[in-house]
């Protein structure tokens, strides 16, 4: 009977060693089209164009979305710890500079953390709201919430051979009450302008103030994981 029972247990645990963890796929390190970059089971759902590196032509940002659902663990609360798992198609964020001589697009990133999957917007659906090229910068932008929403906007820019976040935006606030703190960061210059009051009052209940922004460097997709994931003052995060 005991060794029935050992037996048993043994089929029903080896599965789960035997289940194999989701690896994201490398996407193509170059190709002259944005179907030739596309990876196996997986959808373009959003696509910018524009000169991110000065030359004078138009480079190409892509988000990827697997075909599958998959189990993931996400970042919450700081840049370390994966806490919570949700249940979701992840995402990959690619960018590709064009190469002049040729045509082709290079790769230049992928990242496959910062941009926020389609259920983590709460009640307000697919947080995912833009992905834009502008003066040589990646603009990224999120929302979501239910009565109480939130909108975060990240700008990055490729200097010194990496992709450096230059600026950040923090919206907080009640779609009934109208009241709000909103933040907003530049990295380059080191300073906060936060705004306290109503979204829906600006010009007469708003409190404005400036402050000096302390961090140790600048933050890029390497180092900052993903919106939420950075306490970048106590209790306070990006």
């Amino acid at each position: 009977m005991k060794f029935l029972l050992l037996l048993l247990s043994i089929l029903f645990v080896q599965p789960s060693f035997a289940q194999k963890s989701f690896i994201f796929p490398k996407v193509k390190t170059q190709g002259l089209s944005v179907e030739q970059l596309t990876p196996a089971n997986w959808t373009i759902i959003e696509t910018a164009n524009g000169d991110l590196n000065n030359d004078g032509v138009d480079d190409l940002a892509l988000i990827f979305e697997s075909n599958k659902v998959i189990d993931e663990t996400r970042t919450y609360g700081d840049n370390n710890s994966e806490i919570i798992k949700e249940t979701q198609k992840p995402r990959i964020l690619a960018i590709y500079f064009i190469d002049k001589a040729t045509g082709d697009y290079r790769l230049s990133a992928q990242n496959n953390d910062f941009i926020l999957r389609s259920e983590e917007g709460g009640k307000l659906g697919d947080p995912l709201q833009q992905i834009a090229i502008k003066d040589q910068q990646l603009y990224l932008r999120f929302q979501g919430g239910a009565e109480w929403r939130w909108e975060m906007g990240y700008t990055f820019k490729f200097q010194n051979k990496d992709w450096f976040l230059t600026s950040a935006i923090n919206l907080y606030f009640n779609q009934n009450t109208g009241d709000m703190t909103e933040r907003i960061y530049d990295f380059n210059t080191r300073e906060l302008f936060t705004t306290v009051g109503n979204l829906h009052r600006r010009d007469v209940a708003n409190r404005k103030t400036s402050e000096v922004l302390y961090f140790s460097q600048l933050r890029t997709f390497k180092t900052f994981k993903k919106p939420w994931a950075w306490e970048i003052m106590p209790n306070v995060y990006l």
